[in-house]
Parts: C-alpha cells; structure tokens; sequence
C-alpha cells in the first residue's frame, strides 16, 4: 500500500475522496483541521471539556463510517463535517435529557455519565436520510440566507460573529437568519419533514 503524505494545501474535497476510497492516512490532516473548531462548538454546547473531546472523536468515526456518503451536490466538505459534529452534540444532549428525565433528575443538575459513542444504525440511516433532504432543502435557499443559517448551526456562530464574519450590519444578520428559517421551514415542509 502506498503512503502519501497530505500537506496543508491539499483541498477538503480531496481528502474525503481519498477517504471515501478507504485512505485513512487522510483522515490526520482532516482531523488537524477540524478537531479544534469541533471542538469547540462541543465545548460551546456542553460546557464540559471531557464531554467534548468525546463527542469530536465520536464525529470523527462518523465520518469515516459514512465516508462515501459525502455528495458535492449537497453542499461544501465544511458544511457536511460541521453537520456530523452537530448532530452528534445534539444527540449527547437529548441522551442527557432523558437520561435525567427518566431519573427524575433536574435538567439543570445533570452531570456528564458515560454513554455509548456508537450509534444505532437504523437511526444513523433516517438521520442520513433527513439529512440529505434537508441538503436539498438548503441549496433551494437564497445564498446570503443559507450562509448565515451555516455560520449559525453548522459552525456554532452567535448574531454578532455572523454580523462581523459577512461584514454586515447585526439587523441584516438576525433578519437574514429569521428570513432564512422561514423559508427552509416552508422548504421541508413540502418535502413532509415538519409538520403544518
């Protein structure tokens, strides 16, 4: 097997399609890239730094478990690994939620307990799904719309960074995240992903 040595100017795209070819020496520099601002979306999240430096190894499995899922037409690499790490922080705080809920623990006095980084596939499946739909849903948004609905969700961005990130006003940025919502709202709707 030949071993290739990735630089800082090989492109995201290039190395998720070496790691959709099953190149796993592409998986460093992607992981040196990503592993700092993943991880602080966690921490951002969960105010935990254990918590979050878990959640950034369990999203970095996920990408490579569903490493051929990647589809251009669906948007950038960034977005899509920044979708990964999302979800997987979502999904630790809903396991939290419940996990207190069904204690009959506060939610504000839950502390962090071990759980499972592997995922259930049937859900990992609808999740990808849902996922892709929502992809589509994405691209059929005006483009300063979509930007800010990524700064803020994807990346983990307040109203104000947006504001700064896109050298605009912070009205122009709330109104556009407001705007953008509606219509991906209306966008997903049709595709029956939320209900009327």
């Amino acid at each position: 097997m030949q071993v290739i040595c990735w630089n800082n100017t090989i492109s995201d795209e290039d190395l998720i399609d070496a790691i959709a070819k099953g190149d796993v020496t592409a998986m460093e520099p992607l992981y040196e890239r990503y592993s700092r601002p993943f991880f602080s979306l966690a921490y951002r999240m969960t105010a935990n730094e254990q918590t979050s430096e878990d959640l950034v190894q369990a999203a970095f499995l996920s990408v490579w478990q569903y490493r051929t899922s990647y589809s251009r037409e669906f948007g950038s690499v960034h977005s899509w690994l920044f979708s990964i790490m999302h979800h997987r922080v979502i999904d630790h705080l809903r396991s939290q939620r419940n996990n207190s809920l069904s204690k009959g623990i506060p939610w504000e006095n839950v502390a962090y307990e071990e759980y499972s980084l592997l995922p259930d596939p049937w859900e990992e499946i609808w999740n990808s799904e849902q996922a892709a739909l929502i992809r589509k849903a994405m691209q059929n948004l005006p483009g300063k719309q979509r930007r800010v609905i990524e700064l803020a969700y994807f990346e983990g961005l307040t109203h104000e960074a947006i504001a700064e990130r896109c050298h605009i006003p912070l009205g122009t940025a709330k109104s556009r995240l407001r705007l953008g919502l509606l219509h991906l709202k209306s966008e997903l709707t049709e595709r029956g992903l939320v209900g009327v």
